[in-house]
Order: C-alpha cells, then structure tokens, then sequence
C-alpha cells in the first residue's frame, strides 16, 4: 500500500496519547491553581516534554516509561489532593459543560 508510511501503529498513538495527557494535565493544574503551587522546576520538565511532542519519534518511547510518568502524575495529583483538600480538586475541575 502506498500511504503505509502514514498509517500509525494504534499501540504506539495510545503510548503518545498517554504521555500527551499526563503532561497537560499537569500543566492545566498548575494553571488553575496559581503560579508557584507546583514546583517550578516540575513544571518547566512538563513544558520541555510537551515541547518535545512534534519530533516524538513513537517507535523511540517505551511503554514501560510511560507507566513512570503515569504514576508520577498520579502520585503528584495525590499530594496535591492531600495538601489542598479532596474539596478544592473538585472546584478546580467541576466546571459547567459547553
């Protein structure tokens, strides 16, 4: 087939889904918290990951990576969870619909 280089292996479009997600929504939480509630070094390695999207080679990135970032996210959101109250996290994103 002559658009074979274009298809996307449909596991390695779920691993970039993934990490995609894992970065915003870290980066959407720093956003609606302030400036300075997440460390800022934390932040600037999320926006230098994002940044890196459009030259993301999929065949390059591991599975097993992904999963780190996944529970670092979600260790991350946990404390922040701990420290602002299960309440907050549900202001933050209990937002009417569109």
């Amino acid at each position: 087939m002559i658009f074979r280089f274009f298809e996307q292996n449909p596991k390695k479009r779920r691993i970039r889904e993934r990490l995609e997600n894992c970065v915003n929504t870290i980066l959407d939480l720093n956003e609606r918290l302030g400036a300075g509630k997440i460390k800022p070094e934390i932040v600037e390695q999320f926006k230098k990951l994002k940044d890196t999207f459009a030259r993301l080679d999929e065949n390059l990135v591991e599975e097993k990576e992904v999963d780190k970032i996944e529970e670092a996210t979600n260790r991350l959101l946990q404390e922040i969870r701990e420290i602002y109250g299960e309440q907050t996290m549900k202001e933050l994103y209990d937002m009417p619909k569109h």
